[in-house]
């Protein structure tokens, strides 16, 4: 049922990862990881994986729960972040969260970028898929997203008090806001630094430790 509510969402791509146990806990405790970019290498067969509308999830089974990095950093320092070690339950961890593509189209090289209206356009997808989700907190992996949120949001039944730049952390700014529905519930996002290349994870750690206590502790004990 929520894969055909899902299905229904305008420029939604690619159904997100929504673990086994996500929609059994209460909205506090309801953790959306929003991941950047997917990328092909423009050959006919990772195109064709890259059309299938479960691919982000795909992507979850393969490289976050079973370990297959194939030499990215993405989710091996993401989990240190989070846990300070990628020694733990992964299966654990993943199916009590969801995860999120935020940009709805694939790059066509590993070097290309998404652009200010790849992220401002991509801001509405993602908005209705968390009127199905209702997360309370979103981590956003990268922050540039921030930067059209206000804009984005102009157009939209949302508001927010606009994006705070807090402490500089491993050469970028840890970013925050949150946005508000017509009913008043209440989304935290966070915004860090992308957690591809030259990422500090120790520091980024301590930075959500302190951000966000109670869900660290949560999450910590949850992959014990």
């Amino acid at each position: 049922m929520i894969d055909l509510s899902l299905s229904s969402i305008e420029n939604l791509k690619w159904l997100p990862w929504i673990g086994s146990d996500f929609f059994n806990l209460p909205f506090n405790k309801r953790l959306l990881i929003v991941g950047e970019s997917h990328y092909h290498d423009n050959t006919p067969a990772t195109i064709d994986r890259h059309n299938d509308k479960t691919f982000t999830r795909s992507v979850i089974k393969e490289f976050a729960i079973d370990r297959c990095y194939y030499g990215t950093k993405i989710f091996p320092n993401l989990h240190r972040a989070l846990f300070q070690s990628d020694e733990f339950n992964s299966a654990s961890f993943w199916n009590s969260v969801s995860f999120y593509n935020f940009i709805q189209r694939p790059m066509v090289t590993n070097k290309e970028r998404p652009n200010y209206t790849d992220f401002y356009n991509s801001w509405f997808p993602f908005l209705e898929t968390t009127k199905l989700l209702q997360p309370k907190i979103c981590l956003f992996i990268g922050t540039s997203a921030a930067n059209s949120l206000e804009r984005a949001l102009e157009h939209t039944g949302y508001s927010t008090p606009g994006v705070i730049w807090e402490e500089k952390i491993n050469n970028a700014y840890a970013k925050t806001s949150t946005i508000q529905d017509t009913e008043g519930k209440e989304i935290l996002l966070i915004f860090i630094k992308h957690t591809s290349q030259r990422f500090s994870w120790s520091q980024w750690n301590t930075y959500l430790i302190k951000k966000i206590p109670h869900e660290m502790n949560w999450l910590a004990e949850k992959v014990k």
